[in-house]
């Protein structure tokens, strides 16, 4: 009896505490069908007078189909009304099916499906999915991977030599074979329904943890939102319980690591071609037929769901780069504000006491920043005056050599993937100076619009512009002659509107950042 406890211990947490809750409501199945048919996709977000006026609507056909029936005292617009307030509420051991929140633009309330109604959701889609992968194929790619990480992993180079040799040996035997015409002839039916669902398995998974992502970047830049507009937590606070969630999120979850490995391959225009490609050469063989078929269509919409749940990441990430930017120029503008604020006050203090106190020797004009005392200069000198030769500037201007060194591996490392894309774009499309150096602004100011997002690069540029102050302005590409020389880079806003970040200067030459792009 002490088994049959603890496995009813282990199920109470999964009855209490996850999905099925939901699913075991009363209603639950009308709910889901009203979720489904109202949120297109899953992971937007509906006001409440249009997510109401939907569910009236669906209600109406329900009720014409004979599915659902209203009570006699309530109306449909009512009885939505209802349902709308019974999958917000949240109390006695029940989970919400929706969450929302106050939009301070629109002034009304965005309603979302919970992380948690999201899961329950897609636990149905699973069990509505009929499609059986068969395990040869699969089984022998297991095989395959295994002995391919053999070999990379061995260490003694007599044994990965052997390694290699026998897979080389395996290779000609196989073509020796083709070429005499003893090879197979065609595959059978199961042969290809094995092949294909090798990579229908290898796909399947990638939407939903893209979806995931996607929900707990939302949740955490709400949260950054609602604090910053609370105002109970000092910024360095907010930021670092942003950047905590983030790092959770993006880089020790397995989420994380799946969308970092999809962005680097998939995201890429040359990815996407060749993944296109090497599908059209699939569907024109003629070993597909019925289900094989069927398995490469299911292959095509999971390719699309993981594209659209790429995009969909990389747009709540420029979302919640847009609040941390936002959050840092208030906390700049408020040190700003208050240093310029205490400086008038001093300047206010020092001319008084100088008016009230002329010629005072004696008297010392507190500053509050050191021990020393400021005396007044005479009026009339003791001796004459020796005249010394003044320092004289520079016939040429400080150019952006003579600037301290920019880490440019390190910044493009701890950047991401975003970054690093950007390098590689610019290292194919670069644009050089007389020395034959890459001038990174210009080179990012002539790619497309959608490569040049600010929210993908902010802290980059924040972090160049932090090291030089404010240049003078630039006509938007090249040099404008500032302190370290500046220049302009040409960003697009989340609206879509031009934006310029004025920095420093960077070269770099084209080995030093092809290699960065490599390394990384």
């Amino acid at each position: 009896m002490g088994d049959v406890r603890r496995q009813m211990e282990r199920l109470r947490l999964v009855y209490e505490t996850g999905v099925l809750r939901l699913l075991l409501r009363q209603n639950s199945r009308l709910y889901v069908a009203l979720l489904r048919s109202a949120f297109d996709p899953l992971t937007g977000e509906l006001p409440r007078e249009t997510l109401e006026e939907r569910f009236a609507q669906s209600l109406n056909l329900l009720a014409d189909a004979g599915e659902w029936s209203a009570k006699p005292e309530q109306t449909t617009a009512q009885a939505a009304h209802q349902i709308l307030v019974d999958l917000s509420r949240e109390g006695d051991g029940d989970y919400a099916w929706l969450a929302n929140a106050h939009d301070a633009a629109s002034h009304r309330f965005l309603y979302r499906l919970t992380a948690r109604a999201h899961r329950a959701i897609e636990a149905l889609g699973r069990l509505e999915d009929d499609t059986r992968a068969l395990s040869g194929a699969q089984a022998n790619s297991i095989i395959m991977e295994i002995e391919h990480a053999r070999m990379q992993l061995t260490v003694d180079p007599a044994e990965r030599v052997r390694l290699l040799r026998q897979e080389i040996r395996e290779r000609r035997e196989e073509i020796e074979q083709i070429q005499q015409g003893h090879g197979r002839a065609a595959l059978s039916e199961s042969q290809v329904k094995d092949v294909i669902a090798v990579i229908h398995n290898t796909l399947r998974g990638v939407p939903i943890d893209l979806r995931e992502l996607v929900l707990a970047e939302r949740d955490n830049g709400d949260a950054l939102r609602r604090r910053m507009q609370s105002g109970d937590m000092s910024v360095d606070e907010i930021l670092t319980a942003y950047h905590d969630e983030y790092r959770r999120s993006f880089h020790e979850s397995d989420s994380g690591r799946r969308f970092d490995d999809a962005f680097q391959v998939i995201i890429t225009d040359e990815g996407r071609q060749q993944i296109d490609a090497a599908l059209r050469d699939i569907a024109k063989t003629p070993y597909l037929a019925g289900e094989s078929g069927a398995l490469l269509d299911q292959i095509r919409d999971e390719l699309d769901r993981i594209y659209v749940g790429l995009e969909a990441v990389r747009r709540q990430m420029r979302v919640s780069d847009e609040a941390v930017s936002r959050l840092v120029r208030q906390q700049s503008d408020t040190r700003y504000r208050t240093m310029l604020g205490r400086l008038n006050r001093l300047v206010v203090r020092l001319n008084a006491d100088a008016r009230e106190h002329p010629g005072d020797a004696a008297r010392p004009y507190p500053t509050g920043s050191a021990g020393g005392q400021l005396a007044v200069l005479p009026t009339r000198p003791a001796r004459s005056m020796a005249r010394s030769t003044m320092p004289q500037l520079a016939d040429s201007p400080t150019t952006a050599d003579d600037a301290p060194a920019i880490d440019l591996d390190s910044m493009i490392a701890d950047g991401g993937p975003r970054l690093r894309r950007m390098a590689a774009l610019i290292l194919a499309h670069p644009v050089t100076a007389a020395d034959g150096r890459i001038d990174m602004a210009a080179s990012f100011n002539r790619l497309p619009e959608r490569e040049r997002r600010e929210g993908e690069i902010v802290g980059f540029l924040g972090a160049i512009r932090a090291e030089d102050g404010e240049p003078q302005p630039s006509d938007g590409l090249g040099d404008t002659g500032g302190r370290f020389g500046a220049t302009t880079w040409h960003c697009i806003s989340l609206d879509g509107r031009p934006r310029d970040w004025m920095t420093r200067r960077i070269m770099v030459g084209r080995d030093e950042l092809d290699a960065i792009t490599r390394a990384h």
